[in-house]
């Protein structure tokens, strides 16, 4: 297994040609602290620009069985304690997404599901559900929920062509090294009229212009960055129509959410949270992060 950096092609277009938008200030090369199911680390990735199609993408970056491997031994234990608000966060996307998705009864499929916070959602909202993910640490989790979570990534599972009314990638596809190839696999998984929902950081938002290389969503884990125009082009180029975007809003507590503001060393952080009285801490807060939220549909 190779375990140094290579240069690659844009995992969009596979041109060569690009720019570099921001080089690293920190140097870490131990994939087992780059990569896990929600944590990352700021500041140690290059970032470059496809000058063909604009995609923001890491450049040089660790090879696919590398990354996957990595994925596979995390332990991802503070993700998982807000397990209850992300059931909610899911519960509420669902509710206002129902006109656009399958109806209740429909077998759905959640890829690197993590815990099965989403799976948890989706059961409650009607749906059979089931789940992909690489962590054996968080199948674990959430088998013990009484979830079905398969250990496995969307290039290797079990399941059969056509048997899914709805395939998620909920915050996953900036993980995937090879997005093309996984939305491909995901075709061969769709009903004929089946839908795509992506959620994902949106890089071309105003707040993430506004923070530049600050923005919170620049992590090792994220191998590259959407906008909806570059998001569109990765679903066109996989045999997808996008139809429906709208923004994210979820549901964290309060000191969890200042505990991750502390790890992407946000400015003053560590001092606002010593001054957070406790029950303030246990509060669920929604928020809007520069996330988004696509759907898309089989194209003919």
């Amino acid at each position: 297994m190779i375990t140094k950096k290579q240069e690659l092609p844009c995992p969009l277009c596979d041109s060569t040609n690009y720019h570099a938008l921001y080089e690293p200030i920190v140097q870490e090369n131990d994939p087992l602290k780059l990569y896990g199911a929600a944590s990352g680390l700021p500041g140690v990735q290059r970032l470059v620009v496809c000058d063909n199609c604009g995609l923001i993408y890491e450049n040089p970056r660790f090879t696919e069985d590398v990354i996957v491997q990595a994925y596979k031994s995390s332990k991802e234990a503070g993700h998982d304690s807000q397990h209850a608000m992300r059931v909610a966060s899911f519960h509420w996307a669902l509710k206002r997404h129902a006109r656009f998705l399958p109806p209740k009864g429909a077998r759905v499929l959640d890829v690197g599901t993590a815990g099965g916070a989403y799976l948890d959602a989706a059961v409650r909202f009607g749906y059979d559900a089931f789940g992909l993910e690489p962590s054996l640490d968080l199948v674990q989790r959430g088998k013990k929920r009484g979830l079905q979570i398969e250990q496995g990534t969307i290039n290797n599972h079990g399941f059969e062509p056509e048997s899914f009314d709805m395939v998620s990638f909920w915050d996953v596809i900036e993980h995937i090294p090879n997005p093309r190839a996984a939305l491909r696999e995901t075709k061969k998984l769709l009903k004929p009229n089946g839908i795509l929902l992506l959620n994902y950081p949106d890089i071309g938002t105003w707040q993430a212009k506004l923070a530049g290389r600050r923005f919170w969503w620049i992590l090792s884990v994220h191998l590259q960055h959407f906008t909806p125009k570059t998001i569109a082009t990765l679903c066109r180029v996989s045999g997808f129509e996008p139809f429906h975007f709208q923004r994210y809003w979820q549901l964290l507590q309060f000191g969890y959410l200042e505990h991750m503001a502390i790890h992407y060393k946000m400015p003053l952080a560590a001092i606002l949270t010593k001054l957070t009285p406790d029950f303030i801490q246990r509060i669920p807060i929604p928020y809007y992060a520069s996330q988004t939220t696509m759907l898309a549909r089989i194209t003919k």
